[in-house]
């Protein structure tokens, strides 16, 4: 359990320093993974049956934070959020492994569900790091793809 909140505390952190010092992908994308941390942990079952079937609740909200980072990625002028979303999808996958094959292990459906959000932070971190970097030499950065006429 140790370090399910040493995890709430690194997200906690990562966001934060997203939403202080990163443009508009950064940003969303902090506010998303804080959110989606934080309802995973309202919806997990308990601990005796936690990954023992299908985390429906779980695979709700990895869907929908799917959905969010696949919608910033077509959006941003950014690289990394292309690497967080597939990184993403792969922990989205263990789900459908699950729901195919119910002899996977509860132990490796756990792993594989959860260990890509480690990467993801990262990623969160070294996007906001350059970010600011190009902020400090260019004076701007450009959030949003040049190619939507949406946004200017």
């Amino acid at each position: 359990m140790d370090r399910v909140w040493l995890f709430y505390a690194i997200q906690v952190a990562a966001s934060g320093y997203a939403l202080l010092r990163g443009g508009a992908p950064e940003r969303l994308t902090g506010l998303a993974l804080l959110v989606a941390a934080l309802s995973t942990g309202f919806v997990q079952r308990t601990i005796p049956v936690l990954f023992a079937g299908v985390e429906s609740g779980v695979m709700i909200v990895d869907l929908i934070l799917l959905a969010v980072l696949i919608a910033i990625t077509l959006k941003a002028d950014r690289f990394w959020p292309a690497w967080a979303t597939a990184l993403h999808a792969l922990g989205t996958g263990a789900h459908l492994a699950r729901a195919i094959s119910p002899d996977v292990i509860r132990l490796v459906y756990a792993v594989l569900s959860a260990a890509w959000s480690y990467p993801i932070v990262l990623l969160l971190v070294i996007g906001t790091v350059r970010h600011s970097r190009r902020i400090r030499a260019h004076g701007s950065d450009l959030d949003w793809s040049r190619q939507d006429p949406t946004c200017r």
